[in-house]
């Protein structure tokens, strides 16, 4: 599994950096009382995902106006993702949400692989409608492998649909309530409505196999010898 310390020194950076501008900002600045939440997931592939140990649950975790989070996704073991066919996945790190609703808010996703970042995207004022917060559609490259995602992000407003709402010119808050540990359609390559991305785990090398091959006819020497 990977957990990159690049990661956390990355988010560091962008927390002083938050932390300095508040500072700056004074009574313009979000209320004291905003949440930053933690959620580490390991996933194994085959849309099997579980916490790891200190980590926030997105689970009954419900989100208001100020709050942020730090959700990184580490594949186990040499487990990694691969954009086979490149273009855009639409929403590629982004949870469930509930109620429907229209939300704003700042992210950067950040992609890692052997510890390394390959890819980086931010937005400011990001809008999310309906049912998911976190990154909308993002331009991927064909052969980008990474093993870690990381999406820090932080809750600016959310409100009721338009379409929905009984005065469209006086819209009222909604909470967002996070659903899962994975994004809203599942893991990278489990997201039927963008294909073009698959979870690979490495067959074992040549004398790995060799060696387990072996000790498997020793074995059964030994019980024939019996």
């Amino acid at each position: 599994m990977k957990t990159p310390d690049v990661v956390n020194s990355s988010r560091a950076c962008r927390v002083l950096f938050a932390v300095a501008s508040l500072a700056l900002l004074g009574p313009m600045a979000v209320h004291s009382t905003a949440a930053n939440y933690s959620f580490d997931v390991a996933y194994s592939g085959s849309g099997v995902a579980a916490l790891l140990a200190g980590s926030d649950n997105p689970v009954g975790t419900s989100l208001f106006d100020g709050d942020s989070f730090a959700w990184t996704i580490a594949a186990q073991g040499a487990g990694h993702w691969r954009v086979d066919v490149g273009g855009a996945f639409f929403p590629l790190m982004a949870f469930g949400a509930q109620p429907s609703g229209t939300r704003t808010g700042d992210f950067t996703l950040e992609l890692f692989n052997d510890g390394s970042s390959v890819f980086n995207l931010s937005e400011v004022a990001a809008i999310n409608s309906e049912v998911h917060v976190g990154t909308n559609t993002v331009n991927l490259p064909a052969g980008l492998e990474f093993d870690v995602m990381s999406l820090d992000y932080q809750l600016t407003t959310a409100v009721e649909l338009a379409s929905g709402a009984v005065d469209p010119n006086n819209l009222q808050p909604v909470s967002t309530d996070l659903q899962g540990l994975l994004p809203i359609f599942g893991a990278p390559e489990e997201n039927s409505f963008s294909p073009g991305i698959s979870y690979i785990v490495p067959e074992p090398s040549g004398l790995a196999v060799a060696v387990v091959l072996g000790t498997m006819a020793v074995f059964a020497r030994r019980r024939n010898s019996r």
